[in-house]
């Protein structure tokens, strides 16, 4: 029997750019619920999010037509996308405001940049937020086996759904609960136990619930890509992409693929080309929060890795693209002599599996997750301090071809969608066998 599953996260599979106000603006009458294939191309795009990305290929590795909730603000309530219905939570400024305050001071906390001061008001719009996300998911009861949680944005779901159904959270941010204040700790344990199941993405993180003491099932799963995604672009569209951001092609390309984040450790990429003779590329912008819910670290975070290269002398070997399409993001990959992972916490890292994907050399921190299926001088390498940086940069740049295709082998058996949609689909399926009295708990 195959699962009926509905899905929630805080970044829906398709990306909006317009209010549905100005759809009905623009179109006049609408279906209900809203068609967004029947829309122009130019009004929506496919999320390219990690977390809704990888949900979504697992639900099509599976056949699965699942409905899902997402936060969006301005969108329909209730549409159809590529066989899902699709179910928009739509918030006041003011809660999305708040909610947003408590989720990013959650965010940094557990990525180490600082200790978030609890703010009750905040708190209750994040409570809020929830608590309509899980007012949409029981509207789908009668269609679901397992709710499938995604990420700390949704903690409290699992307690607001309770014994109506079977909850199971996907967490993919750090859980280092000795890096958290007691209060962030306490909260996370609490809300965790809402659920029938947590998976954690790293072994890293499993051990640090597992200090925490949750009492709730655990699993690990990496996360993964679909290789077959990404397509080879022919030498010349490689070529044109490369004139368009200013990048020489017969210069050594160091590619670092992330939202402008101060945690992706753009800054400690830049502060290595004083000693690489390398052209530095920095490819992305905005997360979807940055663009929905008004964050502007974005842009704040750029600009300052603008006054900080131009400082070091180094603006000359950076390049910033922003947003890149997915044809362009290939084109980047096939064309870059080493794909780095600079940050300085990162739940996992799946830029490094896409440099794997294109055969390339990869460097990442020992605070990113994906370090965890690294192996130095093997499939890439790892470091910590920035000489240790410079050192590996130099190693790959002039390392041999079979650390990629190592890296190749690495993301076939531990992280791609082959290998691991699978033992997905075994914790839903397990929790659903327990839920239903298949088998004892």
């Amino acid at each position: 029997m195959q699962l009926a599953l509905t899905v929630n996260s805080q970044t829906p599979p398709v990306r909006l750019n317009i209010t549905y106000h100005q759809m009905l603006e623009k179109y006049g009458k609408l279906d209900y619920p809203l068609k967004i294939e029947s829309l122009d191309e130019s009004d929506y795009q496919e999320t390219v999010g990690g977390v809704s990305r990888m949900v979504s290929q697992f639900l099509k590795f599976y056949g699965i037509k699942a409905s899902w909730v997402a936060l969006g603000p301005g969108y329909p309530s209730l549409a159809e996308y590529r066989g899902m219905r699709l179910r928009f939570v739509d918030l006041d400024p003011r809660v999305l405001s708040g909610y947003t305050e408590f989720k990013e001071g959650l965010y940094q906390e557990s990525h180490g940049l600082m200790k978030y001061e609890f703010n009750p008001k905040s708190y209750i719009d994040y409570t809020v937020y929830n608590w309509r996300s899980a007012e949409l998911l029981l509207r789908e009861f009668e269609n679901t086996d397992v709710y499938f949680i995604n990420d700390f944005q949704q903690l409290l779901v699992g307690g607001l759904i309770g014994p109506s159904a079977p909850a199971v959270l996907w967490y993919h941010i750090p859980l280092l609960p000795e890096r958290m204040s007691m209060k962030m700790a306490s909260f996370i344990k609490r809300a965790m136990e809402g659920f029938d199941a947590v998976m954690l993405s790293t072994k890293r993180d499993l051990e640090g619930l597992i200090r925490l003491g949750a009492a709730t099932k655990v699993k690990q799963v990496y996360p993964f890509i679909d290789p077959g995604s990404y397509k080879e672009q022919p030498s010349s569209y490689v070529d044109e992409v490369l004139d368009k951001y200013n990048i020489k092609a017969d210069e050594k390309k160091v590619l670092v693929v992330a939202r402008m984040d101060p945690i992706k450790g753009q800054d400690i990429a830049i502060r290595a080309m004083k000693r690489q003779n390398a052209t530095l590329i920095l490819a992305g912008d905005g997360s979807f929060s940055n663009a929905a819910l008004g964050v502007g670290k974005a842009r704040s975070w750029r600009n300052q890795l603008a006054s900080l290269a131009r400082e070091l002398g180094v603006e000359n070997k950076v390049r910033f693209t922003g947003y890149v399409t997915e044809s362009e993001l290939s084109a980047l990959y096939q064309a870059a002599d080493v794909v780095l992972l600079p940050s300085r916490l990162e739940g996992f890292g799946l830029t490094v599996c896409e440099g794997w994907r294109f055969k390339k050399p990869v460097v990442a921190s020992t605070g990113a997750g994906v370090s965890e299926v690294i192996i130095d001088g093997v499939n890439g390498y790892k470091f910590t301090t920035e000489d240790e940086l410079v050192t590996a940069l130099n190693r790959a740049l002039s390392g041999p071809d079979s650390l990629g295709e190592s890296g190749y082998m690495t993301l076939n058996e531990l992280c791609s969608l082959r290998s691991n949609a699978p033992k997905l689909m075994e914790v839903m399926e397990e929790i659903h066998r327990q839920y239903t009295g298949q088998e004892s708990g």
